[in-house]
């Protein structure tokens, strides 16, 4: 990666400026995101299913990449973007007793993981100087990898396990794009909505930006949300966040 972004730095000054010519792109952003949402497994052979909130369990971020590559010639263009998250996380209920202690009577650990990988291609109906309105259509995989951990320590003194891998396919359709303030200052956009595998999925960003001879410097807010009916182990699942992105244009 080191080595792509240099050779992207080093020829960014000679990029050109037209739209007829090919141009490419290459984004590497910091995203620290929220994540919320329901997850239900299904029952095993005792009968006993498992509905848990991410965001009362979850609290530590293990691993975050986030990245996207463009290529642009006169009005078309195609990207893709691909988002990788992994945390974990443990929740126990306890009581008090009355010397003052606690004693837990059960405790939840959930360990999940997350690509999100969008592919698109878009046409360019109006452009001006420092502005384009994108229109596009694509695809997003949402692949989740699930583990939910329950020990009861009460009377039952049950442990369960559950966990799931779903690989989810969606369509897409949207808008993109940068209203420009001036020479330097614009405003980046991104909207789009789809369903498919899951039964609707919809993602938004928004933000400021700088720009320079070789790319730009982005401040923005992402949002990426799903919905599932109840026969499924995503029943609602967003990942929500600002984030701090450079983009190396060559």
């Amino acid at each position: 990666m080191a080595l792509v972004v240099c050779a992207a730095a080093n020829a960014a000054g000679d990029a050109a400026d037209s739209p007829s010519d090919w141009q490419f792109g290459l984004a590497v952003y910091l995203w620290v995101p929220s994540v919320s949402g329901d997850l239900k497994y299904a029952p095993p052979d005792d009968g006993d299913d498992a509905e848990v909130d991410i965001g009362k369990i979850i609290d530590a971020i293990q691993m975050v990449f986030m990245g996207s590559f463009e290529v642009r010639k006169g009005a078309w263009s195609g990207f893709t973007d691909l988002l990788y998250i992994d945390m974990a996380g443990d929740r126990s209920k306890s009581v008090s007793l009355p010397d003052g202690g606690s004693l837990t009577l059960a405790d939840a650990e959930l360990d999940f993981a997350a690509w999100v990988w969008t592919l698109a291609g878009a046409y360019t109906p109006w452009r001006s100087q420092h502005s384009r309105v994108d229109v596009l259509a694509g695809a997003r995989l949402l692949a989740l990898d699930t583990e939910l951990r329950l020990s009861d320590i009460g009377p039952s003194g049950r442990e369960l396990s559950r966990s799931g891998s779903p690989r989810l396919w969606d369509g897409i359709v949207g808008v993109k794009g940068r209203l420009g303030l001036n020479e330097h200052w614009f405003m980046p956009y991104y909207l789009d909505v789809g369903t498919g595998e899951t039964d609707y999925t919809w993602q938004l960003s928004g933000g400021i930006g700088y720009g320079f001879d070789w790319g730009d410097i982005v401040l923005d807010y992402r949002h990426i949300q799903y919905g599932q009916s109840q026969n499924n182990l995503i029943l609602k699942l967003a990942l929500s966040g600002g984030r701090l992105g450079v983009v190396f244009r060559f």
